[in-house]
Order: C-alpha cells, then sequence, then structure tokens
C-alpha cells in the first residue's frame, strides 16, 4: 500500500471518530456496571404503612403506572416494579387471596398479548402469606417476562408486579425475585 493511500484511508478525524465510538461502548458498559454497585433503596408507600427494598440503580419512577403506590425502575437493567394495594373494606367477606390472586391475574393476563402463565404456587414473604407466578408475553411489541406475587397483610391485599425484557429473563431472575421477597408492613 502507497503512504498516499493510506493517508486518505486513516485521516486524523476518522481516528477520533474511532475514538470517540471506543468511548461511547466504554460508558456505556460502565454505566451498567455502575448501576449494580452501590446501596439498595428502601422505598415506602405514600402512607408509609408497606415498603418495598429495590438493588442499587433503581430509582422510583411515577409514570410506571399512576394506581401504583410503589413504583421503581433500572433503566439500564431493564428491571421493573410496582405494588399496587387494594384495602380489604372495599371487598366483601368472601374475597379470600386466592379469590383475589384468580381475579388479578385473569385480568392482567387478559392484558398481554401471547401470554403464558404458570399457575400460582403459595409463598410466604415476611410472614404474609401469598401467591406467586410467572407470566410471560408481548405488551406494546414488546417481549416481557413477569414475576407477580399477590400478598395479604391484616388490611389489604398487595399486587407486586415485576418485570423484564424476555431476552432478560434469566439474568434478571434472581434480582426480581428478591424484589418481591423484601416487601413488608413498617
Amino acid at each position: 500500500m502507497n503512504p498516499s493511500a493510506f493517508r486518505r484511508i486513516y485521516t486524523p478525524k476518522l481516528t477520533n471518530q474511532l475514538i470517540a465510538i471506543g468511548l461511547l461502548v466504554c460508558v456505556v458498559a460502565g454505566c451498567k456496571q455502575l448501576s449494580k454497585l452501590g446501596n439498595p433503596t428502601v422505598l415506602k408507600s405514600p402512607d408509609g404503612k408497606f415498603q418495598l427494598t429495590v438493588p442499587a440503580g433503581c430509582r422510583d419512577n411515577p409514570k410506571l403506572n399512576e394506581q401504583a403506590q410503589i413504583r421503581a425502575a433500572n433503566l439500564l437493567a431493564e428491571v421493573y416494579v410496582i405494588v399496587i394495594t387494594d384495602s380489604k373494606t372495599d371487598f366483601t367477606d368472601e374475597m379470600d387471596l386466592d379469590e383475589f390472586t384468580r381475579i388479578t391475574r385473569e385480568r392482567f393476563t387478559s392484558k398481554v398479548k401471547e401470554g403464558e402463565a404458570t399457575e400460582p404456587v403459595p409463598v410466604t414473604i415476611n410472614g404474609n402469606s401469598g401467591r406467586a407466578y410467572e407470566l410471560e408475553g408481548a405488551v406494546k411489541g414488546v417481549k416481557v417476562a413477569y414475576r407477580i406475587a399477590t400478598v395479604e397483610t391484616a388490611n389489604h391485599y398487595h399486587q407486586i408486579i415485576t418485570w423484564t425484557l424476555k431476552s432478560l429473563k434469566n439474568e434478571n431472575r434472581a434480582t426480581l425475585q428478591q424484589i418481591i421477597d423484601s416487601f413488608r408492613s413498617t
């Protein structure tokens, strides 16, 4: 290769562009790693009666759901959570945890295209009875994977809804479960 051809291909402008692209890749990768470092954050319901601990990198995100008492997201890691709380006084005496789970699961599953859900299984979350299940499907053209728990406390029923992209399900499964397991009355 003659030297003038080499200079035409490798100009300082091209070199600067390659360096900029390399730095951008490093910054994005670094931000993703930083989002996993740091201290978890405790988020409380507006009335202060319930709380949830989210990993470092998660931030309060009111845009996720207007009805939710607690809502948080880590946009880089694609980890999301909302908690919807219903007072037991709004239900008849026939309502129990299994019926609440059935109703909310059916309603939620109907909103997910191509939804496939596991059967709810009994769980205990910080001393409270609950039911947990998984749901996969598409919402607004995006394939997602949910881990959901319904929990009964003395005066409330709660839906703890966590999700991630379907492609990140295995990577984020433990994080989503850790978030659910952190739910507690204060």
